[in-house]
């Protein structure tokens, strides 16, 4: 049974009870100690460079283009990186057919803020989804110190970003703005928890059933 069948049985989604209250950005310490010092794990899942355009995998002219709003801590938001997109990767993306956008909705707490910034900053070094996959194959637990500023750091590291560039970039209150921004406008659009999933007019939030997920794509790829 696939991962996005074992999904299934987890629950359809973590849902949203309200916005974050928005905290000072400058509260973000961009350098490490011993005490928070941990070797990450390796990603489940990091596309090929070919594939990547910014936030996004997949041909920037492929027929069909699913968008996805994660949180970084949301642990069904781990199966669908971890598990459901690799699925997708090898059925659709490698093939032309499908692109994945990634958008935020970062809604369970500061650690989920913070995280989105450290993705920015790492997309601003062309780095997005090498980040993006070091932080679902490192959760670990909701705001309980796993997306850390000295760990996000520390992930950074592992992801191969210029550490110099990261902690002028990490500390920059435009960056958090945008995050808070993004994430207001999708509550604003209908998102209510993560992971959410839209493919023209069908939005969902949850992991579907495997078979109804390509059944949509399929019919999307028809002429």
């Amino acid at each position: 049974m696939s991962i996005i069948k074992n999904a299934l049985g987890i629950g359809a989604v973590v849902l949203g009870v309200g916005l974050v209250v928005l905290l000072l950005s400058g509260s973000f310490s961009g350098k490490p100690t011993a005490s928070d010092s941990f070797t990450p794990v390796a990603p489940v899942f990091t596309p090929a460079a070919e594939f990547i355009v910014d936030r996004g995998i997949g041909a920037t002219d492929a027929p069909v283009t699913l968008e996805v709003w994660t949180d970084f801590q949301c642990p069904i938001c781990g199966i669908w990186a971890n598990g459901s997109e690799p699925f997708l990767y090898e059925k659709y993306i490698k093939g032309g057919k499908l692109r994945i956008e990634h958008h935020f909705f970062a809604f369970l707490g500061e650690e989920s803020f913070t995280a989105a910034v450290g993705a920015v900053c790492a997309e601003k070094q062309g780095k997005f989804w090498a980040y993006h996959s070091y932080l679902f194959a490192n959760q670990n637990g909701e705001n309980e110190g796993g997306f850390s500023a000295p760990r996000l750091r520390i992930l950074a590291g592992a992801a191969g970003l210029d550490l110099t560039q990261w902690d002028s970039c990490i500390t920059d209150p435009t960056i958090r703005a945008d995050v808070e921004t993004e994430s207001a406008a999708a509550r604003a659009a209908g998102v209510t928890g993560t992971p959410t999933l839209k493919l023209g007019d069908w939005m969902q939030a949850g992991i579907p059933a495997e078979a109804d997920l390509y059944k949509r794509i399929d019919d999307a790829l028809k002429p």
